[in-house]
């Protein structure tokens, strides 16, 4: 999805809570001789809300990416969208997939980078296994990084350290601080 498909989208976010604003908000009744005092004090803008929805993000007729959440809540100026209890598919280009899921995910509508907290457990469809408490996917380089603590189970390795850094298809990666390889299943 590109720039103007995300300012699109917001745009027409916008339009669609001020549309329910208008016609759902409590008007104050005044007193019939009373005139209407307009507020001088501009009021802050909101960030607009949504419950079980979904972005996907396309390049060349093709699927990226595609976040779903419990719910979905765009800021003012439309930069950052905040993901509550998410599930993300990330396609590869061999034609796998990688299943994540988050409590929590900020997206940069600017650069679809995706900033990933709480629980995050990311499986491909090759079997490969990636835990961490916090994570990040770079969209410019295809890439995913976990910090806090991480594991990654590929067969019968399991590598953990404090942080690392993987390609989309979890087949190349670099894992940096405390570093452990565990072949055979055995921790």
């Amino acid at each position: 999805m590109n720039k103007m498909a995300y300012v699109s989208l917001a745009c027409a976010l916008l339009l669609v809570t001020g549309g329910l604003y208008y016609f759902f908000r409590e008007e104050p009744v005044l007193p019939d001789n009373t005139p209407a005092v307009e507020q001088t004090t501009p009021q802050p803008a909101s960030n607009l809300t949504f419950a079980g929805s979904s972005i996907v993000e396309e390049k060349n007729g093709q699927k990226v990416w595609e976040l779903n959440a419990e719910s979905i809540e765009v800021d003012a100026g439309g930069k950052l969208v905040f993901l509550k209890k998410l599930n993300g598919i990330f396609y590869q280009e061999k034609g796998g997939k990688v299943d994540m899921i988050a409590q929590e995910g900020i997206l940069d509508t600017k650069t679809h980078d995706i900033t990933l907290q709480g629980d995050i457990k990311a499986t491909s469809s090759e079997g490969a296994v990636f835990t961490a408490p916090q994570g990040r996917y770079e969209e410019q380089t295809k890439t995913f990084s976990g910090t806090g603590g991480i594991t990654l189970i590929q067969g019968d390795t399991i590598i953990t350290g404090d942080k690392i850094d993987a390609d989309t298809n979890l087949e190349k990666v670099k894992v940096q601080g405390n570093a452990k390889v565990v072949t055979g299943g055995n921790k």
